[in-house]
């Protein structure tokens, strides 16, 4: 059976084409040479989980350490029963070492224990002939008096390590587990994930695809199905996905087998067509960036960056939770979206039900060579906004950034194409159509007296 582009669930190498990040392994490894325990973390659908199972195999092959890799996502509806969340983590461990070939204690004598994971960790340990690296994976998922008493069980047992307890443990989630805020109902207060587990060495934050990632991903590609990427395509798809490995995949599947599966060779069209495919698919991916506009912390900060506002102050760790998300560029130097497909989803899922009602005449606004006449189109808009500009989106101050991009989407739908670029700071909102070969730029900016045209038409020349 060929292989394919994974868009569910971590990589099966055996099925799915399958990136090595050596970029990503190279920290983890220095870490556990120096015996830490620390976080690994990324935003969803990032690669966490593939990358550490994938380097559980290599450390077992290798021979030098016992890795064993456990998920505690069924311990999620344990909360505040200790007993129960380490039942759930027991069994994960049993598993583990037993599909690892060793010898796994019995756990029923543990049971009653609310130090129960401490002990079993303890006695298979000592018996072990090798160093054992354990990964708890999905370790987010756990809340309460679990999520603290698994913590401070595996805290207690560091100082034995490696002789009596794992040489490291790797806490794999998304968000870095300093960060966290946990409940304690028997303390009545909230405690801080660092707090729990004091003896976190430091967090290791997976990227990225690299450039040369996205290349041998779809070099896999070509050569398995003998189809091609026209050149430059690859660093087109870098440049709209920054790398993010769900969105290179999902436009891979998309592109490569729902859409263009005959093609010999593709090229900036198939891939136009593949994005808006995706965008309209609201796969579970998409739909998580919808839902967090929800949010307020999410909302506060999306909003203004539409306006191109600036803002003095944001909370933290607000900001912090936007980057952990994988919404927020994590190393710009400025505040902006992290690609540029999330900059083009999220303003037209504030704009959907707009885009709805707006009738939809592809002829009307071209001129009779199929040329878009633009003066037309923004004439009409005017008397659109007339009609509409009552309403109020999310927030008064973009509900003219909001209005005129569903204007545009609805409109341009006819064979036309959109780029958006916002961020904070910037006081406008920028947005290049293009149309049949050509190209009109339009900013959008609040007016706050006679200087606003004239940095606006400034803005546009630079």
């Amino acid at each position: 059976m060929k292989k394919f582009f994974n868009t569910a669930g971590a990589n099966q190498p055996r099925l799915h084409y399958t990136v090595w990040r050596e970029d990503g392994v190279k920290p983890i490894l220095e870490l556990i040479a120096q015996e830490k325990y620390f976080t690994h973390h990324a935003p969803r659908q990032s690669g966490k989980t593939t990358l550490l199972r994938e380097l559980c195999k290599k450390l077992n092959l290798e021979g030098k350490y016992l890795a064993i890799n456990i998920t505690v996502e069924s311990a999620q509806a344990a909360r505040d029963n200790v007993l129960e969340a380490n039942r759930v983590v027991l069994h994960a461990l049993k598993s583990s070492l037993e599909a690892a070939g060793e010898a796994a204690p019995e756990i029923e004598s543990y049971f009653p224990d609310k130090n129960s994971v401490e002990l079993y960790l303890k006695k298979f340990c000592e018996k072990s002939k090798k160093p054992v690296i354990l990964i708890i994976d999905e370790i987010d998922s756990m809340s309460g008096e679990s999520l603290i008493a698994l913590l401070r069980q595996l805290r207690a047992g560091y100082d034995q390590r490696p002789h009596a307890f794992p040489q490291s443990i790797i806490l794999n989630g998304v968000r870095d587990l300093k960060d966290y805020r946990i409940y304690s109902s028997k303390e009545d207060t909230w405690l801080t994930g660092g707090s729990c587990f004091n003896i976190k060495a430091k967090s290791v934050r997976l990227g990225n695809f690299l450039l040369e990632d996205v290349r041998e991903l779809f070099s896999q590609h070509e050569a398995e199905h003998n189809q091609k990427l026209a050149p430059g395509l690859v660093e087109k798809i870098y440049e709209l996905t920054q790398g993010q490995p769900w969105l290179c995949n999902a436009l891979g599947e998309q592109m490569c087998f729902e859409l263009f599966p005959n093609e010999p060779v593709l090229n900036d069209i198939h891939l136009h067509e593949a994005k808006e495919a995706l965008i309209l698919s609201r796969a579970t991916h998409i739909d998580q960036l919808y839902y967090r506009l929800e949010d307020p912390r999410i909302r506060q900060i999306v909003i203004p960056m539409l306006a191109g506002e600036s803002v003095d102050y944001f909370p933290t760790e607000d900001l912090q939770y936007a980057i952990d998300l994988g919404l927020l560029h994590p190393t710009s130097k400025i505040l902006q979206i992290a690609n540029h497909l999330y900059k083009e989803i999220l303003p037209r899922e504030m704009t959907y039900v707009s885009q709805r009602t707006i009738p939809e005449d592809p002829h009307w606004y071209e001129n009779p060579d199929k040329s878009l006449n633009y003066q037309k189109l923004m004439d009409e808009f005017v008397q659109f906004w007339r009609e509409h500009g009552h309403k109020e989106f999310y927030d008064r101050e973009i509900t003219p950034h909001v209005l005129f991009m569903a204007w545009l989407q609805r409109l341009v739908n006819g064979g036309g194409t959109i780029h958006r670029e916002y961020a904070l700071g910037r006081k406008r909102l920028d947005i290049l159509v293009e149309f049949a070969g050509q190209k009109f730029v339009s900013e959008i900016k609040l007016y706050k007296g006679p200087k606003t045209l004239d940095e606006g038409l400034n803005q546009i020349c630079e």
